[in-house]
């Protein structure tokens, strides 16, 4: 992702949500990490153990063996979640060469008519940036993926508010040349736009780079009213801290930007990518993740789809 306004509001440094103690704690163990399927509720543990299955598979950017494990991967957890996987297979012209990619959706129920339109999408990318020596994309990238998995583990528990979402996994986020422009990056989510034609979601949550200890959120200025006055609300009734869930001082462009410029209802909820030096280098690995701050992220998704979705 890149800001289309280099504009970001500069904050003084915040003691991250991960104390130091605790921290050295999950770096020390976070091979140690079990999935616990029955947690009452949103587990940072579960979420943990996803992001790290996801980095020990290395470099997943698109058409790499990497890639095809994480799929497999994510389609097994889905499945064992209830919900139905569904791969978008596409090819497209880059600036390199014609690529082929794979979208994956997930719907949750018996039944599904996969061409109609949910209510409401969560997405995320899956695939990491290439040609950066050792990166892994544990942030940019991997996070994203372990919080969705661990949010349709908790989202089964209410298959009501389940069987109108679609979560979409997008290939091809990232650019082929070193930094995306519009015609270069977002290949998977403007093939699912195209591809569905006038059947929309109503609105759209994108999540990216959501696991950062420190975590800064910072959703674009262009967000639609309707959502940034649900994600305001989610702030308050969540007791986040505002110094940590704010505004950018300019658009984004990222995966909700195709669903945007059909007039879906979109909210990007993605990190301060511009805060410290890890972004798109081998520093952005399992030690720079942070449960809580997934967590948190996954309960303002469930929040703003239950504001959303609830009303019928």
């Amino acid at each position: 992702m890149n800001l289309l306004y280099v504009s970001l509001l500069s904050l003084p440094l915040l003691l991250t949500q991960c104390n130091s103690k605790n921290n050295q704690e999950l770096i020390a163990h976070h091979k140690d990490y079990i999935l616990n399927d029955q947690s009452p509720t949103l587990s940072c543990d579960n979420a943990m153990y996803h992001a790290k299955k996801l980095v020990d598979m290395g470099d997943r950017s698109s058409e790499s063996e990497g890639f095809q494990r994480q799929l497999t991967y994510i389609e097994q957890y889905l499945k064992k979640c209830g919900w139905v996987p569904k791969t978008q297979p596409f090819e497209a012209e880059t600036p390199i060469k014609k690529a082929h990619f794979c979208n994956l959706r997930a719907r949750f129920g018996n039944s599904i008519n996969w061409q109609k339109a949910p209510e409401a999408i969560v997405s995320c990318h899956m695939d990491t940036k290439k040609g950066i020596p050792g990166f892994v994309g544990a942030n940019d990238g991997a996070s994203g993926v372990a919080l969705i998995l661990e949010l349709a583990r908790e989202l089964k528990k209410h298959p009501d508010l389940a069987k109108k979402i679609e979560f979409v996994f997008f290939d091809g986020e990232e650019s082929f040349e070193p930094h995306m422009n519009e015609e270069d990056g977002l290949y998977g989510s403007k093939y699912y736009t195209n591809s569905l034609q006038n059947q929309l979601p109503q609105y759209l949550i994108n999540l990216d780079m959501v696991g950062r200890q420190g975590m800064k959120i910072k959703v674009p200025s262009n967000t639609p009213q309707k959502m940034y006055e649900v994600y305001q609300k989610g702030i308050k009734h969540l007791g986040f801290n505002k110094s940590r869930w704010g505004v950018a001082w300019g658009p984004i462009l990222d995966d909700h930007v195709p669903f945007q410029e059909r007039d879906v209802e979109v909210i990007n909820i993605i990190d301060d990518f511009s805060d410290g030096s890890w972004w798109h280098t081998k520093d952005d690995n399992f030690n720079i993740l942070c449960g809580d701050s997934m967590k948190e992220c996954g309960q303002m998704t469930i929040y703003m789809l239950e504001s959303l979705l609830n009303h019928h």
